[in-house]
């Protein structure tokens, strides 16, 4: 009987994340500007409390990595185990030089530790279901439900079509016309 139960409830988890995943996909499908997915984008979304809930696959290998700045700061990064291996991603952008490891934990268990603070709901998934395959595979494994529409890849400094000219105006130099 407590195998039987067992099997009953893991079943109904993995409907339950397969509506959720769904959700996002749906989403994302009708372009409502409501979502995020890829680990950079949601942390920025989550970073400015826009992500109401936070969907992560329950085996996502990334680690939150605290480096000292040469001036003092902190620097925080985001990497995988193939990432941190790559000791370019440990060198200051500017200066070139090595910056120091302070704190390295996985992104698993700083997301439980911040989540609430964020304003969000975490919601762990797996990927035995082909909508959590997919997500895993095909969105990185992370994403969330926005509260209200954004356009997250407009937050990252490295947009192509969008840049600052010396006067620091910002200059749209391409013809999509939404400025």
């Amino acid at each position: 009987a407590i195998s039987l139960s067992q099997e009953s409830l893991s079943n109904v988890k993995l409907v339950q994340e397969t509506k959720l995943i769904e959700k996002l996909f749906d989403e994302i499908s009708l372009d409502t500007g409501k979502y995020s997915y890829g680990v950079m984008d949601t942390l920025k979304a989550l970073d400015m409390g826009a992500v109401e809930t936070l969907i992560v696959w329950e085996s996502l290998d990334v680690n939150r990595v605290i480096l000292n700045g040469p001036d003092g700061t902190e620097v925080e990064r985001f990497l995988t185990p193939a990432q941190e291996a790559d000791r370019t991603n440990l060198l200051d952008p500017d200066t070139g030089a090595e910056l120091e490891v302070k704190d390295k934990m996985p992104m698993l268990e700083w997301l439980t530790e911040v989540y609430k603070e964020k304003g969000a709901v975490l919601e762990f998934v797996t990927d035995r279901s082909t909508v959590g395959s997919q997500f895993v595979k095909g969105f990185g494994g992370m994403g969330g439900l926005l509260r209200y529409k954004m356009d997250v890849a407009m937050l990252d400094g490295d947009d192509h079509n969008l840049y600052y000219d010396d006067d620091e105006e910002v200059v749209d130099d391409d013809d999509d016309d939404f400025f």
